[in-house]
């Protein structure tokens, strides 16, 4: 500035600084307030050291102040795919706030000559409202809390989802240890934010949901550009026995007191390949899921079950009326004839996505284990679907968690003619719980779909659904009364997500 330059040549001239210094000083900009300058005068004699010690206080206060600011500034907010995100400029720290709401109704037409307990009822009701907290510590540890306000739909409570903790330093490997969802089939891993048709697929529902895929373990995972695999060992979830054990008090929650034996656990694994990928939207997905889980089973000193056992169970792809239409009952009696000692599961997956139009399928058997059982007693399901955007997208698929994420709306619905997007489905499943010495029903249904999304956070969606088969044995009374019913079903879900 010139007025600087003005005054260092007053100093100067009165012999206050010499001309190296005063050459020195023009090249650092001629800053008279800055410190050199000060330095440079007490070396000379012309301030005292406490003179030079209160104008260096003085000038370090609006530094100190500009700084503060700067540090305020050193972190930004935005709305981003986990919610509302905070990051710090250096990404060392990241957190994120988010939710999601499923208003979920369902109107029937049941066989009028059906008895009143095998008729599927209309109703409304909240399918999901979950909060999450979750984020990032000095880019290496993430962390996640969701708890669910509208679980308990009659095999979980209410509760935490997931709850972990994951060490991410030496990627594409980490390690993940807390509740998360155990890595089984690709419609389960996927985010129910992002499904095709309201409800998963009836081996899904039988095999993984009806027992609450959110368990307490440990995993370890990696992926590359094709590839994907995880493994875990897990056991009970976080505040709540296995839900399809019958090892919980009261209150639902872990009791390993008095003898109620030991808890369950298991051990789990999925591995992806994709044979093509040209894009997120242009793939081929394959891949294989298979898990081993040890039951307890404990009993009273007369022979008869105290805890333990398992069942599986699945709903006709329904949402508000959730009634078992298949129902193994508890795999181990409660006199000591059968013992279920332990299961073991397989999973083979198949997706192509290419731009607007999809395919996805999935088959999965169960083999039981254990006293009065053989390896004939195998319980397996299937689905396969398709769905085709009439707006243009395309399904995007993840390829670190090789599962399906947000879609891209290509235009936001609004009032100067954004449509959002709009996609048809179809799709059949089964699922055959009918063994040489399990009566848990066999049913096939087929969905078709219309979802419309006017964002990528707004989505309605209506399914019909018709039963076109459903059989068990007579010694199976609670559900034998559905045998031979055909009902028709409507759901429609309203869902946002933040």
């Amino acid at each position: 500035m010139a007025a600087d330059k003005e005054l260092l040549d007053v100093l100067l001239k009165n012999g206050i600084i010499n001309k190296a210094q005063y050459e020195a000083l023009l090249k650092k900009g001629g800053d008279v307030g800055g410190a050199d300058l000060l330095t440079i005068l007490q070396k000379n004699g012309a301030i005292t050291k406490e003179q030079y010690a209160t104008l260096s206080k003085k000038q370090a206060a609006p530094a100190k102040a500009e700084a503060k600011h700067e540090e305020k500034e050193a972190a930004h907010v935005k709305l981003g795919e986990k919610g509302l995100e905070i990051e710090s400029d250096d990404d060392n720290f990241k957190a994120s706030f988010g939710g999601r709401l499923q208003l979920d109704s369902q109107i029937n037409w049941n066989e009028k000559h059906t008895p009143r307990t095998a008729q599927l009822d209309d109703g409304v009701g909240i399918r999901r409202g979950r909060i999450h907290f979750e984020g990032t510590v000095y880019k290496d540890y993430d962390f996640k809390v969701e708890y669910d306000f509208a679980r308990g739909n009659g095999s979980t409570a209410a509760g935490l989802t997931d709850f972990y903790i994951r060490y991410q330093h030496f990627k594409p490997f980490s390690i993940t240890a807390g509740q998360f969802k155990e890595p089984f089939s690709l419609e389960s891993v996927g985010s129910n934010r992002f499904l095709t048709f309201i409800e998963r697929s009836l081996p899904n529902n039988a095999f993984i949901e009806f027992g609450g895929p959110y368990e307490l373990g440990l995993s370890l995972e990696s992926y590359g550009k094709l590839w994907t695999v995880r493994g875990a060992i897990q056991t009970e979830p976080v505040g709540a026995g296995f839900s399809n054990t019958t090892s919980t008090n009261s209150n639902g929650n872990s009791n390993r007191n008095n003898f109620s034996g030991n808890t369950s656990w298991s051990v789990t694994g999925r591995a992806t390949f994709l044979p093509i990928y040209n894009s997120p939207t242009q793939l081929v997905h394959v891949g294989v899921g298979g898990s081993y889980r040890e039951l307890n089973n404990t009993f009273n000193a007369n022979g008869t079950l105290r805890s333990g056992g398992m069942t599986f169970a699945s709903q006709p792809d329904t949402d508000v009326d959730r009634t078992n239409w298949v129902n193994t009952g508890n795999l181990t009696t409660s006199n000591g004839s059968k013992i279920l000692d332990h299961f073991t599961r397989f999973g083979a997956e198949l997706a192509t996505v290419f731009g607007p139009f999809s395919i996805q399928s999935e088959y999965m058997r169960t083999q039981l284990t254990g006293k009065g059982y053989d390896s004939n007693d195998v319980l397996e399901g299937y689905y396969a679907y398709a769905s085709y955007f009439l707006t243009g997208e395309s399904r995007n698929y993840n390829t670190k968690e090789a599962k399906f994420d947000r879609l891209k709306v290509n235009r936001n619905f609004d009032f100067n003619g954004g449509w959002g997007a709009w996609e048809i489905a179809a799709r059949w499943d089964y699922l055959d719980m009918n063994t040489r010495h399990v009566s848990g029903g066999r049913i096939e249904n087929g969905t078709l779909a219309i979802n419309w999304y006017l964002n990528p956070r707004v989505r309605f969606m209506a399914n019909y659904v018709h039963v076109f088969n459903v059989r068990t044995f007579a010694d199976n009374a609670s559900i034998a009364q559905f045998n031979g019913l055909n009902p028709d079903i409507l759901m429609f879900r309203t869902q946002i997500d933040w």
